[in-house]
């Protein structure tokens, strides 16, 4: 996946995105950061065809976005987002959305990969229970099962674990750790935890790329990532977090 040079304003006349060049690795994690409003969200509402951009191009394989079929795009991208759609049917039907004819068996071992099995085997009515009496982070384990059962070969991670508590995000950090292997990832995310894990990191600032290369690289250039990570570091207490671990 790749962008050149793209520019992109909404309808209401904002323009999000400046001349944007980036490229999405296969089987590697690029996490997109930055500010709120920075255009994140945008590039991958582009990358996943929702939106076209103005000028520039958004390639797959090297073929356009436009050219290729929009449903088999959608068959091949799993997005996981800070709020999913999950719906009144029971948690079997929700794991069934991401491939319908999929066996029962199936749907055990996407929910055992998601971390969310044992949780709903503790429930009276298993899976059968409604989905609606899950908490957040088990919703959006049951989204992540959804995925597993999808298996697309490129995931989007939109700020996955944005509402959620310390226990739910380390939960669900195993369950990313596991859909994230052998697949090209994307991730958005505000959690320096999981951005620090990111093959490669692209820096956004009103809509531009202002820095890009390992998390590692990027941290030592200074800069807003330097900015934006110390200040999560300062936020969480880090150096505190760090003597109490040790």
């Amino acid at each position: 996946l790749e962008m050149q040079h793209v520019d992109f304003t909404y309808p209401n006349g904002t323009q999000a995105l400046h001349d944007v060049s980036l490229q999405v690795q296969p089987g590697k994690i690029t996490a997109l950061v930055g500010l709120s409003g920075a255009g994140k969200s945008t590039i991958v509402n582009l990358l996943d065809k929702f939106y076209s951009p103005q000028s520039g191009t958004v390639t797959l394989d090297g073929t356009p976005l436009s050219e290729w079929d929009t449903r088999w795009l959608r068959d091949h991208i799993g997005l996981v987002l800070q709020k999913n759609h999950i719906f009144g049917g029971s948690i079997e039907e929700n794991i069934l959305y991401g491939d319908p004819g999929a066996t029962h068996e199936q749907v055990v071992e996407a929910a055992r990969k998601a971390y969310i099995y044992d949780q709903i085997m503790q429930l009276p009515q298993g899976f059968q229970t409604s989905a609606l009496e899950l908490s957040g982070g088990q919703q959006q384990r049951i989204a992540i099962a959804r995925m597993f059962i999808k298996n697309p070969p490129i995931i989007f991670l939109d700020e996955p674990t944005a509402s959620l508590d310390a226990i739910a995000t380390e939960q669900i950090k195993s369950s990313i750790d596991a859909i994230k292997q052998g697949r090209t990832v994307v991730i958005i995310s505000h959690n320096i935890g999981q951005i620090i894990d990111a093959d490669q990191i692209y820096v956004l600032g009103q809509g531009r790329i202002v820095q890009h290369g390992t998390p590692h690289e990027v941290y030592h250039q200074g800069g807003l990532y330097k900015e934006i990570f110390d200040a999560s570091a300062r936020s969480m207490n880090a150096d505190k977090i760090a003597a109490t671990l040790n």
